[in-house]
């Protein structure tokens, strides 16, 4: 059996605001994404163990509810792969983090994914990436461990100071880009200066790696 270790949060969850639905403007464009990866099983729930995989996120100026020094984005709450189609009940505000002390500030319905900090460290590295889509797939992420794609270390888990920080230097200062990560079975990350960029790199990964097979 698959060992997954998806969906438990690992970063400290005490600086949560509840709120209301977020506004329909901050996600509208994330989630037409999110549609077509969930249609393509890129994002979904391993229905053994009830945990969900996947999650996106997009920059966002966040400074009418919080100063920050870090940038902020919003991004797909937690254990919602499940789901075909996600509202303002199920996305999120990031407003602030720490990545060495694995805080975050957050602010909406519902807590931010499991995955929160390595989207932060991926803003974090370079200004110009706006958009980050963290999908899995067997096919894709054994066929760029093959092929000897950029990738974290085996031995590091998801959701850890360790996990931001390697895929900071899989991302170094590049804006536009893709890597799977080794010790977390099946993600993939990609990352571009909008949604299209990145979108359109996990679509091709998809067909070389799943359509083509």
């Amino acid at each position: 059996m698959k060992v997954i270790d998806d969906g438990v949060i690992k970063y400290d969850r005490s600086n949560f605001t509840q709120c209301g639905p977020i506004e329909l403007v901050e996600y509208s464009a994330l989630e037409a994404w999110r549609k077509k990866l969930y249609e393509k099983n890129l994002i979904g729930e391993y229905a053994e163990a009830g945990i969900g995989f996947g999650n996106i996120s997009e920059l966002k100026d966040y400074s009418k509810y919080h100063q920050a020094q870090v940038p902020q984005f919003v991004i797909t709450g937690t254990q919602t792969g499940k789901y075909p189609d996600l509202d303002g009940n199920f996305y999120t505000r990031v407003l602030d983090y720490d990545i060495e002390l694995l805080k975050i500030k957050m602010q909406g319905p519902i807590e931010a994914s499991s995955e929160a900090l390595t989207h932060a460290a991926i803003y974090s590295c370079n200004p110009m990436i706006k958009a980050i889509f963290h999908i899995h797939s067997a096919d894709i992420w054994s066929g760029m461990i093959r092929d000897r794609s950029n990738f974290t270390a085996k031995s590091i888990p998801y959701g850890t100071v360790e996990m931001a920080r390697a895929t900071q230097r899989c991302v170094e200062k590049k804006e536009v880009g893709a890597f799977c990560m080794h010790g977390h079975e099946d993600g993939v990350v990609a990352y571009g200066r909008n949604l299209v960029e990145a979108g359109d790199l996990i679509l091709k990964l998809h067909h070389k790696y799943v359509v083509k097979k």
